[in-house]
């Protein structure tokens, strides 16, 4: 990579975490008391990727607002040359991000929301307990929240799961923000990838689909990066 490649990467990167500073402030400002360090670790991964393009996406802005891509596309770079700088940096954020997400600070139980049965208080000496969820209603009105001490179903999702959906996004995002798309195309693949996240997670949550079809959410950004690709080595 040239000097200019280094200085996108420097950009991206710590654009990257400032923003990414800010959602954990956002997290742990309005996250449900229950809530662990380890399931915040885990959803903080996962929007790390997206976090990620974004970064990529306001610096390679910039870059063209300044006039820097102009220069480089009048020499005869590609969409992808021109941003290979932000991309790198933002595959850092996300393989960074995957190492989180398999290590001990994580819990990937949140990121598969299943419906619990009814809640089934016993009466214990702190007042009564949930065994299912780990809540605890004392005497005096208040609410403790611990760990549930039933262990999780067999087949449970865990972190191979999570992975498998996060991956295939770490990898196709810097593409998709490098391309050259139009804002509806954009939009377009963002919302159709955001809403195979959210079924998928749910369906694999359910037993309802293989951990296999985690990987769909990437699907349409990786569709769109490769026909943005294409039509540029043909232009």
């Amino acid at each position: 990579m040239h000097a200019f490649d280094r200085l996108l990467g420097r950009r991206c990167f710590g654009l990257s975490l400032l923003l990414l500073a800010l959602a954990l402030a956002v997290v742990l400002a309005t996250d449900e008391a229950g809530s662990t360090v380890g399931q915040r670790a885990a959803r903080l991964a996962v929007f790390a990727p997206a976090v990620a393009v974004v970064a990529e996406r306001l610096v390679l802005s910039q870059a063209r607002a300044r006039g820097e891509l102009v220069a480089l596309a009048a020499l005869g770079a590609s969409p992808w040359s021109q941003a290979r700088g932000a991309m790198v940096a933002a595959w850092a954020v996300g393989a960074l991000s995957l190492l989180v997400l398999l290590s001990p600070l994580s819990d990937v139980r949140s990121l598969f929301p299943v419906v619990q049965g009814h809640a089934s208080f016993t009466a214990v000496p702190a007042g009564l307990y949930d065994p299912a969820s780990g809540v605890t209603h004392a005497a005096d009105g208040s609410v403790t929240f611990g760990e549930p001490l039933l262990a999780a179903a067999a087949g449970a999702p865990g972190k191979l799961a999570a992975a498998l959906f996060l991956a295939p996004l770490s990898l196709s995002l810097p593409l998709w923000g490098g391309s050259a798309l139009g804002v509806r195309a954009r939009a377009g693949g963002a919302m159709l990838a955001g809403s195979l996240a959210l079924v998928s997670l749910h369906l694999v949550a359910a037993g309802r689909a293989p951990a296999g079809c985690l990987v769909l959410a990437a699907l349409p950004l990786a569709a769109q990066a490769a026909r943005a690709r294409l039509r540029g080595a043909t232009a």
